[in-house]
C-alpha cells in the first residue's frame, strides 16, 4: 500500500467536502436508467449481474455508497493536483467543469 502525501490527502479532503457532495447532488437529480449508465461508466469496470443490472447498481450503492464510485473517477496526484472522469465533472451542476482530454 502506497503511503499518500500531504498534498495528496489534502486534495482528497478538498474533494470530498466540495466536489463530492456536489456530484451526488447532481447524480441523485437524474433518473435511474441514466444514473445507471453514469455511474456504470465512471465505476469503469462494472460487471452486470442478474436480470436487472440497474437493480444491481442499486444494491452496491446502498452498499458502498457513492463515495467509492466517486473515487473511482478521480486521480489525484503526488503534488495534490487532480483529474476528473468527465461524468463526474459533468455532474457538478452549473459550477461543474469539464475536460473532454480525460
Amino acid at each position: 500500500m502506497a503511503i499518500e502525501s500531504k498534498e495528496e490527502l489534502e486534495t482528497w479532503q478538498y474533494l470530498r467536502a466540495s466536489y463530492y457532495l456536489r456530484f451526488v447532488e447532481g447524480v441523485t437529480a437524474i433518473p435511474w436508467d441514466q444514473r445507471f449508465d453514469v455511474l456504470k461508466e465512471i465505476h469503469g469496470n462494472w460487471v452486470d449481474i442478474g436480470e436487472d443490472p440497474i437493480e444491481s447498481m442499486m444494491e452496491y450503492i446502498f452498499e458502498k455508497g457513492y463515495f467509492n464510485v466517486f473515487c473511482k473517477g478521480v486521480t489525484v496526484y503526488e503534488d495534490g493536483s487532480f483529474r476528473l472522469h468527465p461524468l463526474i465533472s459533468v455532474n457538478l451542476g452549473k459550477l461543474g467543469i469539464y475536460d473532454d482530454c480525460y
